[in-house]
């Protein structure tokens, strides 16, 4: 358990994959869901954690990628890196995805304005990283917010609320959100090329659309609320 546990902190490793390898050497071993329940026990006993229970509209955390997408030159051929902004609802899970030029202030507030419009409303508090175009000072007890950053929260009528530095469970579920857009959004976008923002956001926001209205595993209900009578 302690190397599943290792290779797990690996990008783009799942359980599944690791199973895999496991059967391969073990052939009568555990089923997948023995697997994980054993895993998810001794992971119990290391690192005992607290379930959170999110409130609607309370908090939307929001992170970049550590992986790029790339934009290609149509006619040079060469390819630009550009970063991937990534925000959750706490509750619903509800995810944006949104690909931008830099992790700048600039393209950091309009990526996360884009997302409140794509939400259709504003939570009580976003939930960043110590990301730069966040945070300028950061602190366990009181970071100094961008004031830019700081000012568009007022303007929304919200709160910030930084992660604290070095407690990556402050961020789990934008970073699980992270782990599935690879899956979901990067793997089927891997062999097509983009010239434009616009091209490659508009191919991310079909596949968005898919995984908001999955059902989420072992629920009856997807990500995506359901529409209340007469709304559009």
């Amino acid at each position: 358990m302690p190397q599943v546990d290792k290779e797990l902190k690996r990008k783009g490793v799942t359980r599944l994959m690791l199973w895999e390898a496991y059967r391969n050497e073990h052939p009568d071993g555990f089923q997948y869901t023995q697997f994980c329940f054993y895993y998810n026990q001794w992971k119990a006993r290391v690192q005992p954690v607290m379930h959170l229970d999110h409130k609607a509209g309370d908090k939307l955390f929001v992170d970049f990628a550590g992986v790029k997408l790339s934009l290609v030159d149509p006619i040079r051929g060469e390819e630009k890196p550009v970063e991937v902004f990534i925000a959750i609802l706490g509750a619903s899970q509800l995810t944006y995805v949104q690909a931008v030029m830099s992790q700048q202030k600039e393209d950091f507030i309009a990526a996360c304005e884009n997302a409140l419009h794509y939400y259709g409303g504003v939570p009580a508090a976003i939930v960043p990283d110590n990301l730069k175009a966040a945070v300028t000072k950061s602190s366990r007890f009181e970071p100094t917010l961008n004031e830019t950053f700081a000012d568009f929260a007022d303007h929304y009528g919200t709160s910030i609320l930084p992660t604290r530095a070095y407690r990556p469970r402050d961020k789990a579920l934008v970073e699980g959100a992270v782990k599935i857009v690879y899956n979901r959004i990067y793997a089927p976008l891997r062999k097509q090329l983009f010239a434009s923002l616009t091209e490659l956001n508009e191919a991310i926001m079909t596949l968005l659309e898919q995984h908001n209205g999955k059902p989420l595993k072992g629920r009856t209900y997807s990500r995506r609320p359901p529409r209340r009578p007469g709304s559009v």
